[in-house]
């Protein structure tokens, strides 16, 4: 079956076409909310909303863009809503950035391989990993992330300069470039 048959059978409530979209993309939404809720059942739960609210949505999805771009944006949204009601998101009182303040990014990212990465963003503390996670990661811009979070663009902003702060202070105190270069043989 087609991918536009799959959605229009959806549109039209067929119960084996709305089959058919979970298991094309449960898997990858399912990664997308484990990365947000860092727990499985929690990522289940956000998984779960996500299909609901794309079938009560789905006359909604006009067909320009991709289905999973449609998809991925549900998904983000559902598991933003279930940390909310599991975690605070503490936001940052607004300060003016200093543009000296940004992290200067070491080369080491790039010899980094996706489980190393993803290993060092979970030692951010919650907040600046969600912010870090939907900007970087995601693509979402600053004013996005406010609206979504209900927090100002600049708490944004100074929350993602903190992320990567941090991020170099991990790097540079826990010798974690010795580490990954003797992970790679170099």
């Amino acid at each position: 079956m087609e991918l536009e048959e799959i959605i229009q059978g959806c549109k039209n409530g067929n119960e084996k076409c709305q089959n058919s979209l979970v298991q094309l993309y449960a898997t990858r939404l399912m990664a997308l909310c484990m990365r947000y809720t860092h727990d499985r059942d929690l990522a289940k739960d956000a998984l779960q909303e996500t299909f609901i609210n794309a079938f009560k949505y789905i006359h909604s999805y006009s067909g320009s863009g991709s289905i999973e771009g449609w998809l991925r944006r549900i998904a983000v949204n559902c598991s933003l809503k279930t940390i909310k009601t599991m975690y605070e998101i503490h936001t940052l009182e607004e300060t003016a950035i200093d543009t000296n303040a940004f992290a200067e990014v070491p080369d080491v990212y790039s010899t980094m391989g996706k489980e190393d990465i993803m290993a060092l963003l979970t030692r951010l503390p919650h907040s600046q990993y969600v912010i870090f996670n939907l900007n970087i990661i995601e693509g979402y811009n600053h004013g996005e992330i406010a609206e979504m979070l209900n927090i100002t663009e600049s708490t944004s902003r100074s929350t993602l300069c903190k992320a990567r702060n941090r991020l170099v202070e991990i790097l540079q105190n826990e010798n974690f470039t010795e580490k990954l270069y003797a992970k790679v043989g170099t």
